[in-house]
């Protein structure tokens, strides 16, 4: 009898989310891989340093050069139809030696900087509340707060909207296999705030070391799925609580996108930009809602129909990839890792994605660029990274 109960209402819900889907467009656009590799070792890493998250900043150190070199040396067979690099040197240095590889030339795009740390800027990355500030309210972001702004620095929706821009001229670019030198946090926590699988506990215990490299799949219409992180292959398939986590953090994140939109164009003075953002912003925060009740209806559905007997027993969340190639060692801290030492060993790693299809908005930048953000199908195509094992107590910089 119970066994019957459920499969009833698993038949009704499954109905339910059916009917809401129909109200949805269908389609899909083109899946693409994005690459992120945190650049080497600055002179803004090494102990007692400061955070420095300034334009252009500290260069690399003699062993940020080596890891540089050693991160060329596994990513140079991997297909990449481009490189880019922030408006920091240190990108631009950690990408010279794959630029010289491949024989492609880095391009620049302000959107991949780091993180402005505001208030925070020349706290120590070793010691004090400064490092614990310039961390925290970024994982806020992670969390759907993206309103929250650091002080004096940049809030979620204006960090979302300049990387989402760059993204998009990667895009405009005909670019579908980046590999794109930027910054720990800006990595990390974009990475966080828009895939649909996220686990922001492998950010906290699994920071990024210096070359660690982190690949996403998917496009800014459908979504992104995260495939590795730093050689750890994260599972496509989450569990009812990650994806509900996904569902309410997409709701909560509609109305304080549609705010920041019309806040753009209330500065631009244009009648018709602040027209359309109002208009913008009250649908797509409809559209939030719908999606809202139609995916948690679903996933409830599907956890119900895997709950009944016969059903497949879960697959691990994760799995680590062992590295492919020596390690280079390292001694000194990173600013925008949270832990004393880091290790470059790059590896390789693949997985394949799927998931269920959908959609929810991301900010738009003061161009009147946008990008939004959902789930997303795509194949995971390679994942190279540096393994590392260190305490968390070191702030994001």
């Amino acid at each position: 009898m119970r066994d019957r109960a459920l499969k009833v209402l698993a038949t009704v819900l499954s109905a339910v989310a059916l009917f809401l889907v129909s109200a949805l467009p269908a389609w899909a656009a083109d899946s693409i891989t994005l690459t992120w590799v945190r650049h080497g070792e600055s002179y803004g890493n090494v102990a007692g340093a400061g955070i420095d998250t300034k334009v252009p900043g500290p260069e690399l150190t003699e062993l940020g050069e080596q890891q540089a070199e050693a991160i060329a040396q596994q990513l140079k067979d991997g297909g990449y139809d481009s490189i880019y690099v922030s408006d920091m040197i240190r990108t631009h240095q950690t990408a010279a030696p794959l630029e010289a590889l491949l024989s492609m030339n880095g391009i620049e795009e302000g959107g991949f900087r780091e993180i402005s740390a505001g208030i925070f800027e020349g706290s120590p990355i070793d010691s004090g509340l400064g490092r614990i500030g310039y961390f925290l309210i970024p994982v806020a972001w992670t969390l759907g707060l993206r309103s929250l702004p650091i002080p004096l620095g940049e809030n979620g929706n204006e960090f979302e909207a300049r990387v989402n821009g760059a993204l998009a001229s990667v895009i405009a670019a005909g670019d579908t296999d980046p590999v794109i030198f930027s910054h720990g946090a800006t990595i990390m926590v974009w990475t966080m705030m828009n895939v649909d699988n996220p686990d922001v506990m492998l950010m906290l215990t699994h920071p990024l070391g210096n070359t660690a490299v982190v690949v996403v799949t998917g496009n800014q219409e459908d979504g992104w799925m995260l495939q590795s992180w730093d050689g750890v292959v994260v599972s496509q398939n989450p569990g009812l609580g990650g994806k509900m986590f996904v569902n309410l953090r997409n709701l909560v994140v509609a109305p304080q996108t549609a705010v920041y939109n019309v806040v753009q164009a209330v500065k631009s003075r244009d009648l018709n930009q602040i027209v359309a953002a109002v208009r913008d912003g009250v649908v797509n925060v409809a559209k939030a809602g719908v999606e809202f009740v139609r995916a948690s209806v679903t996933d409830i559905a599907q956890a119900i129909r895997g709950a009944l007997p016969g059903a497949a027993a879960a697959k691990p969340a994760a799995t680590k990839v062992k590295s492919a190639a020596a390690a280079v060692e390292t001694t000194a801290n990173g600013a925008t890792d949270l832990t004393d030492g880091n290790k470059a060993e790059p590896g390789k790693a693949s997985a394949a994605a799927s998931r269920r299809a959908g959609s929810s908005q991301a900010a738009s930048d003061e161009d009147g660029q946008s990008a939004t953000t959902g789930t997303a199908d795509g194949g995971a195509k390679k994942g190279t990274g540096s393994s590392r094992r260190a305490s968390a107590d070191k702030a994001a910089a």
